[in-house]
């Protein structure tokens, strides 16, 4: 079983590499301009033409200029919300060079790396030490479907191929992978292969007819508008259908295992059980299952989305328009054809993991 997962694993990643480099999507869109990482040596407030600008020392400690320190004085880029730096912090810094020569240093955000690696050590330790062996698969699982999405899916959309087309063919390929990995070669998880494929199709389906029942342009978002400006020919409303498979993929991954799960412990504690029972008894339990999912999976979109709806509480129009706008009408249609999905994954499951068991 070991072999056998990483020679998976060598396999995705030595024959795809080559093949599937994000870089070459955007080669012929290089700046001048370039990012780098810096390390605040010195915050001062200084007195110019009768108003006070900040004035940053830094030391670049990434890039092409390593080592460099530059003084940025009063160009920090505007942002939403006012950032203080302070000595120690460590900041991104843009910088870019006019055809004259003259170079230009601004600070644009945080160096928010350190964090977020610590956090996913404490996220990978956290796994190890309740999951143990089946943690590790797990993470390989992770990597693998992170693999897919940035190497298999992300460039073939820049390159002007169906969004849609391309996380559904990709999908049926990592499903199989994933399942297998994390899980183990079973009955069960071939059941939830099969269950997830067949309740995927059913929220594509969903997700393709009322998106145009209901209108949705996929434009809701700033970062969609952005997109279409940088490339033109990306579908943004195929763009919200993928996002919708993938994200009710990943909550089907519970729901299939654990059902078949369900099925296959009945079926040990008690092997007279006829096919009928124990599609039964396996329901009762896959009842509570949707009870639950579906709530969190209403939770994980309303917490999201949390400062939108604080900004349509505070605002005068009805709720039936507010509902009516496109930002929400989407957050709506993802979570009930998702919720539809989890739904018609239990007695599907169900029925795939009885007829396995009985067989």
């Amino acid at each position: 079983m070991k072999k056998l997962i990483l020679t998976v694993v060598a396999f995705l990643f030595v024959f795809f590499t080559p093949f599937f480099n994000p870089h070459t999507v955007n080669a012929q869109n290089t700046q001048s301009s370039s990012i780098m990482e810096s390390v605040i040596n010195d915050v001062q407030s200084i007195k110019r033409s009768g108003r006070t600008i900040k004035s940053v020392t830094a030391t670049i400690i990434s890039g092409k200029l390593f080592g460099r320190q530059v003084k940025i004085e009063d160009n920090v880029l505007p942002t939403s919300n006012t950032l203080t730096y302070q000595k120690g912090d460590h900041v991104i810094l843009t910088y870019s060079k006019n055809p004259s020569g003259k170079e230009f240093f601004y600070i644009t955000d945080y160096d928010r790396k350190p964090a977020l690696i610590t956090l996913t050590i404490l996220f990978v330790l956290a796994i190890l030490l309740v999951a143990r062996k089946q943690g590790v698969a797990a993470i390989i699982s992770m990597i693998i479907t992170f693999f897919f999405i940035v190497k298999l899916i992300i460039p073939p959309i820049l390159n002007g191929n169906n969004p849609l087309t391309i996380t559904l063919i990709i999908s049926f390929f990592v499903i199989p992978i994933t399942y297998y990995i994390t899980h183990g070669f079973h009955k069960k998880t071939t059941v939830a292969i099969a269950a997830t494929a067949i309740t995927l199709i059913l929220v594509g389906i969903l997700s393709y007819f009322f998106s145009i029942f209901a209108k949705l342009t996929g434009f809701s978002s700033e970062e969609a508008a952005f997109l279409q400006n940088m490339k033109s020919s990306i579908n943004i409303q195929s763009i919200l259908l993928s996002g919708i498979i993938i994200g009710g993929l990943a909550v089907l991954n519970d729901i299939t295992i654990g059902q078949a799960s369900t099925v296959a412990s009945l079926h040990a504690s008690n092997p007279r059980l006829t096919r009928h029972e124990l599609y039964n008894h396996a329901m009762s339990v896959g009842r509570d299952h949707v009870a639950s999912l579906v709530d969190t999976l209403v939770l994980v979109y309303a917490g999201a989305a949390l400062p939108l709806f604080l900004l349509f509480y505070r605002s005068p129009v009805e709720l039936s328009l507010i509902i009516n706008q496109e930002v929400i009408a989407t957050e709506i249609v993802r979570t009930l054809v998702t919720s539809i999905g989890i739904i018609a994954a239990v007695p599907v499951t169900t029925y795939l993991a009885c007829l396995f068991e009985k067989s």
